[in-house]
């Protein structure tokens, strides 16, 4: 059994350590224990050559992560510049200064929703393959693993069935909508308020 150790925190870290503790696989533990080890230095001996292959091996697999998701956000960003820069038509020059004011509260909007989810540390793509999976899952029945008695309810790709039919299937231009699902009052081609 650990000893168990009792300590006084500024309001403040008590604040980021239960935020941290949130994260999945994280306790406090375990977040105040590696702080710690950092801290006072690791039991293990940095002389050792299998302790830093260890080490390095770490490092090297986080970078090979880092590098696919570097990849995933570039491609992301790529293939969204393309389909927007094919989609959108030319505005005559007397819509363009409204346009543009348009943008610029759109852009403010998106980077303060960046900026909240970087501190909450929920990925909005994770968060968006969970609920289509999710979607998908209900629409196709119950899991086998349940007792599914027909044994057909997989969430693997059926054609016909497409994440647009099955997540809020919205034929409206809804790049400017918020979080909250509002979309600042951008009214689509046909005049009326997109929600």
């Amino acid at each position: 059994m650990k000893p168990r150790v009792g300590v006084y925190l500024s309001e403040q870290m008590a604040t980021r350590l239960a935020e941290a503790a949130k994260r999945r696989g994280a306790t406090k533990s375990a977040l105040v224990e590696a702080a710690l080890d950092l801290f006072l230095g690791s039991e293990e001996d940095l002389g050792d050559p299998a302790t830093v292959a260890r080490r390095l091996t770490g490092l090297s697999h986080q970078l090979e992560q880092l590098d696919r998701n570097l990849r995933i956000a570039n491609e992301t960003a790529a293939l969204h510049a393309r389909f927007h820069l094919a989609v959108t038509p030319l505005l005559p020059p007397a819509t363009q200064g409204a346009a543009c004011a348009l943008g610029a509260e759109r852009f403010e909007e998106f980077a303060a929703q960046v900026g909240r989810r970087v501190d909450l540390g929920v990925p909005l793509i994770r968060e968006t393959i969970d609920r289509v999976s999710a979607a998908r899952a209900d629409a196709l029945g119950p899991d086998p693993a349940d007792g599914d008695p027909s044994g057909t309810g997989s969430t693997a790709y059926q054609p016909g069935v497409g994440a647009s039919t099955l997540v809020h299937d919205a034929s409206a231009n809804i790049a400017a909508v918020r979080e909250d699902g509002s979309n600042g009052g951008f009214r689509g081609r046909t005049g009326s308020a997109l929600h």
